[in-house]
């Protein structure tokens, strides 16, 4: 897989401290963003610890392993195991200091990955934060939220427009750190040379539609830099209510 990619994350207009993070290693193929939360600066803790202990992870992992079954033999991770559990070291992580230091009681993250192995693309995630698939002008919302008004959208009591409006738009049901193991959804993703990918924080698509994502991607005519502050500057426009952070990766070409 061959891919093209540019990152940028942003205060916004309302908070103290940025509690986003993200994650972007090319050479290990491992993408993810990260929205912490926690009082005293935890969530900035929590975030960053998730990325850090993902990353050492999937470098540790992509190693060949000995098989329980026949010691004699190794056997390599498949790529979904190997991001689901690396997605679950960082909840143990989060969870552990959070029991060990008084000042991080409470604190967790959000977590949407993309793992990249030969032609395979993996994709997990646990909270809010999402990943868009961008074909031409048409994008598809890979991931669902794990948040109580994504289940009311889902179950057809709201649209999906009312969602960033209601009180409750920022309860999440699922998050790392919240318990000792975690639950990760994962999926295998099929890519196209020319696809786009879009990694974010709710401090994005909280402001910004849909198609209004697709719109600013287009315009910036393949300058994916140019791309991530287009978004941030029209989320901050419309208020920047929370910490905005934006990973875009361009499909260059897919290996069989």
């Amino acid at each position: 897989m061959k891919i093209r990619y540019a990152a940028a994350s942003d205060l916004g207009q309302a908070r103290k401290n940025n509690e986003d993070a993200f994650l972007a290693d090319p050479a290990l193929g491992i993408f993810a963003v990260a929205d912490g939360m926690g009082g005293h600066a935890a969530g900035e803790v929590a975030s960053s610890l998730a990325m850090d202990t993902l990353r050492e992870f999937i470098a540790r992992g992509t190693r060949v392993e000995a098989s329980p079954k026949c010691p004699g033999q190794t056997t390599a991770p498949s790529p979904s195991n190997l991001l689901v559990k690396g997605i679950r070291l960082a909840n143990q992580a989060i969870y552990q200091s959070s029991r060990e230091k008084e000042e991080y009681e409470g604190m967790g993250t959000t977590i949407v990955a993309i793992y990249f192995s030969n032609s395979s693309s993996v994709v997990a995630h646990v909270g809010d934060s999402r990943l868009y698939h961008i074909r031409g002008q048409t994008i598809e919302q890979v991931t669902e939220d794990h948040s109580f008004v994504w289940e009311q959208y889902r179950q057809g009591f709201i649209s999906k427009a009312a969602l960033p409006s209601l009180p409750m738009k920022n309860i999440v049901t699922r998050a790392l750190g919240m318990q000792p193991t975690v639950d990760v959804d994962v999926k295998e993703l099929s890519l196209q040379m020319g696809d786009l990918l879009l990694l974010c924080s709710d401090g994005l698509t909280d402001l910004i539609l849909d198609e209004e994502l697709v719109g600013a991607v287009s315009a910036s005519s393949g300058d994916l830099e140019q791309a991530c502050r287009d978004l941030i500057s029209l989320a901050n426009r419309r208020g920047g209510k929370d910490n905005i952070t934006v990973l875009l990766i361009h499909i260059e070409k897919v290996t069989d």
